[in-house]
């Protein structure tokens, strides 16, 4: 297929006319095209994050099974910090290249009304990200800025594991390849969270919304709606995934995710049985009735998203808290624990002390127990998790095993400065 270079006059002629020092030739068309539509998806990406962060406070994100609020916050800052650096990077070359950058409006109240929605919506509004950096090199010939289009399209892909992490249901990186949209089929997926003017001189692809309410898993139906959709005579849906040359093609009627499939899935309907290419050269257009939407199947669970979105027992959410404490402050809990340690020794001391009598009046003290293998655990008043070694006798462990684990043991000296 042949991209629209119908971009405005105005963002065009001075790209193409004026040479500035971050790029080695006259911007073509579709160069011009690239960058600021890049422009419009950072700016998307980087109000998304600092509406979500603000909207929402440390118990929202662990009512919403988060194990620590900490987690989740300091993620998104982070992600919104890139993109605003993005962001600011791509206007100031178009700046620097004689081009006004487009300055645009967001309304993201639909998905903003839980922490789980909005965790759901970053890993879409991610996505496309990745794949607007991904089908846009094509566009761009300058080695120049090429390079600087992959700078960024490589820290997008750190964003997307990120999130699928604190996803919490899926794959840190559930697939070896992303898939490739042209920026009419991006649009088409972010296009509805703009509200003011922002005309990038590209037509969308009609929407499409996947309408499933549940997390949609192998062997689910896929129900779908669209502007042009009406009944699913006719009309075939097409799944497409990272790495496969080609959509998978089923009738709309069947449109059932096959076995196999883990992570980001793009679904496209059209016209005929004809599946397709997935990369935005070969990709057929005339046959599509709309889409892309972007799902995710996640089929492949990972232990670091359940950590991280971890529930404790009744579905209640765990939260997870460490301090530093001072040299004092450890000495204490030590101290503590030892008389501890020594009052719940004292019963059992005075108990066979008659039996034992004989014995600790004619023979050797018993030797005190080896240092515990495993010394990490709660303070005396229990406010405290103690986290390194400590010098503390472990009481549980009998002369038997005291030589054994004496034999173990690994030595440890201190030394004083």
């Amino acid at each position: 297929m042949r991209y629209s270079t119908s971009i405005l006059a105005v963002l065009l002629a001075p790209l193409l006319a004026s040479a500035r020092p971050i790029r080695s030739r006259a911007a073509t068309a579709n160069e011009a095209l690239a960058f600021q539509f890049a422009n419009v998806l950072e700016q998307l990406e980087s109000e998304f994050y600092a509406q979500g962060i603000a909207q929402f406070s440390d118990s929202d994100f662990t009512a919403a099974g988060f194990s620590s609020s900490m987690i989740a916050t300091q993620a998104l800052t982070g992600i919104q910090s890139d993109e605003a650096t993005h962001l600011s990077f791509l206007q100031q070359a178009l700046l620097d290249n004689g081009a006004t950058p487009l300055n645009c409006s967001f309304d993201f109240s639909s998905v903003l009304t839980s922490v789980s929605t909005m965790a759901a919506t970053a890993r879409v509004v991610e996505y496309a990200g990745v794949a607007a950096y991904l089908g846009a090199a094509t566009l761009i010939s300058d080695p120049v800025f090429l390079d600087a289009a992959a700078s960024i399209l490589t820290v997008e892909a750190r964003h997307q594991t990120l999130l699928n992490i604190l996803a919490g249901t899926g794959s840190a990186i559930p697939q070896a390849f992303d898939i490739p949209l042209t920026p009419q089929e991006v649009l088409s997926i972010a296009g509805g969270f703009i509200s003011g003017p922002c005309d990038t001189g590209i037509t969308p692809t009609n929407a499409l919304t996947v309408t499933n309410t549940a997390p949609i898993a192998v062997g689910d139906l896929l129900t779908v709606s669209g502007a042009n959709i009406t009944g699913t005579d006719n009309l075939f849906c097409n799944m497409m995934v990272g790495g496969a040359p080609f959509s998978i093609n089923l009738p709309l009627s069947q449109c059932n995710v096959p076995p196999g499939i883990n992570g980001p899935v793009a679904v496209w309907i059209t016209s005929d049985d004809n599946p397709l290419a997935n990369n935005v050269i070969d990709r057929a257009t005339t046959q599509q009735v709309a889409g892309p939407a972007i799902i995710f199947v996640d089929s492949s669970p990972e232990m670091i998203g359940q950590l991280v979105r971890g529930s404790g027992s009744g579905g209640a959410a765990v939260s997870t808290e460490t301090s530093t404490i001072t040299p004092d402050q450890a000495s204490s809990i030590i101290a503590g624990s030892t008389a501890t340690v020594a009052a719940s020794g004292s019963t059992a001391t005075d108990t066979s002390s008659s039996s034992d009598s004989t014995t600790s009046s004619n023979g050797a003290a018993a030797p005190a127990s080896p240092m515990p293998i495993t010394p990490d655990g709660p303070s005396p008043d229990g406010h405290t998790t103690v986290q390194g070694i400590t010098l503390v006798p472990n009481p549980n462990l009998d002369a038997g095993a005291s030589a054994s684990a004496s034999a173990s043991a690994p030595s440890a000296s201190s030394s004083s400065s």
